[in-house]
């Protein structure tokens, strides 16, 4: 566990010489660091991902199949939506977006037939469309009986994994250039980028990067997309990039209660947990995270985790005192309760599931020796007549197939970039 420097203000030094839990004088064996202008101009939840399972609705399929990819429709409470028929490849095959109400929808699972239970519902919510509510307004929009989302496309939805991007902007600091070098993580993925000319958060796949001028600075990101991933850049940039300036200076405004400064840029810090890691979270602390509605009281400490597994240190003991800030500073909602955040895996009982694991695992090495696709895998995995015990593995640890394809995929790439496939 790593230790915190002592926090002091010039108020506290000038009158009772003891710590200031707010103040931005960092004082350790390592001597001081003043942090005194750096200013948190935003604390906000970027984006939610919430999947949920169940039967899709027959009237919903059959009013799909008969609209043109590519035109507008009205769908959920006579909204206009841009409708897209999705290839194999986006898991799903229909997709609804409208960029004004910040709400992108994938239905359909491609694992599924569309006349059995599965993760059928993918929703997912911009930074525009979470700012404007409350989390009972938001989980509202997705789940109610009367207004919710999910009611549209599935036949009584059971919510079943929520991922969350939790993003803290400041002004005032810029990372060192030996940032990386003094990084603790356990992730074997590190990219770091000179300049980003596009950073896509909003879509449904994942952040996308392309090479722009060098800027001066770095950008990096920590981690795969699949767990834990962190990403510190140049928001300033981004937002000129997407055509959000005025949108973000007016909400840095309101957040900072006036302090942001327009001329100076702004550095974010998102911390994206995969709903994998939501779910695994929960189980170690016994409790259901399936959901936004559950994951709320938690984000904060959840918040806490991400910057302990990924972190900024000043030596091999004391966190960077930049990293302390962020860590006690900010929180999404409702404050820390100092709750210990670990992941833990759901543990079968049942003594065949250690020989379908391993079956699982013994069947993707041998298919990375010879080439074979994701793709391929999953549908030869589905023609093995013990599959039913699989997908019943798989529903013991909350899971379903889409989370089986996804462990396909990273066991093939890990296999064959480490060089042990069989």
């Amino acid at each position: 566990m790593f230790k915190l420097s002592d926090r002091y203000s010039l108020a506290s030094l000038s009158t009772t010489g003891l710590p200031d839990s707010t103040g931005k004088l960092f004082m350790s064996n390592f001597g001081t660091i003043d942090l005194s202008n750096v200013e948190i101009v935003g604390s906000s939840i970027d984006t939610i991902r919430q999947l949920f399972y169940g039967s899709p609705k027959l009237d919903t399929v059959s009013q799909f199949e008969q609209f043109e990819s590519g035109e507008i429709v009205q769908f959920c409470h006579g909204q206009d939506w841009h409708f897209t028929t999705m290839g194999k490849v986006a898991r799903y095959r229909y997709k609804l977006q409208n960029n004004d109400l910040g709400i992108v929808i994938l239905f359909g699972s491609y694992y599924q037939k569309l006349d059995q239970e599965g993760q059928h519902l993918k929703i997912e919510l911009s930074p525009k469309f979470i700012s404007q509510r409350d989390p009972i307004a938001i989980w509202d929009a997705l789940h109610s009986p009367v207004v919710g989302l999910s009611q549209f496309f599935i036949d009584n939805p059971k919510p079943k994994g929520v991922s969350v991007h939790m993003a803290a902007d400041w002004q005032g600091y810029q990372l060192p250039e030996n940032f990386i070098s003094d990084f603790v993580t356990r992730s074997t993925t590190i990219k770091t980028y000179d300049g980003i000319s596009e950073l896509d958060l909003s879509g449904i796949s994942e952040a996308t990067v392309s090479y722009g001028k060098r800027l001066g600075l770095r950008n990096y990101m920590i981690g795969k997309a699949s767990g834990l991933q962190s990403v510190v850049y140049n928001k300033s940039v981004e937002i000129v990039k997407s055509d959000k300036k005025d949108y973000f200076h007016h909400e840095w405004g309101v957040k900072s209660e006036g302090l942001h400064n327009p001329d100076l840029p702004v550095y974010r810090l998102e911390n994206r947990f995969h709903h994998s890691v939501i779910r695994e979270i929960g189980h170690f602390l016994d409790v259901e995270l399936e959901s936004f509605e559950q994951v709320v009281p938690y984000l904060t400490d959840i918040w806490r985790y991400g910057l302990h597994r990924n972190r900024f240190d000043i030596s091999k003991s004391h966190i960077h005192p930049f990293w302390q800030l962020l860590y006690e500073d900010v929180q999404f909602f409702l404050p820390s309760e100092s709750r210990i955040i670990s992941r833990k895996k759901k543990e079968s009982v049942d003594p065949i599931a250690k020989n379908i694991a391993l079956i699982i695992g013994n069947f993707i090495s041998i298919q990375a020796r010879y080439g074979v696709s994701a793709k391929r895998v999953m549908a030869q995995i589905k023609m093995l007549p013990f599959y039913p015990r699989i997908v019943d593995y798989y529903k013991f640890r909350g899971m379903c197939e889409s989370d089986l394809f996804e462990a396909i995929e990273r066991g093939l790439s890990l296999r064959r970039l480490i060089g042990k496939a069989a």
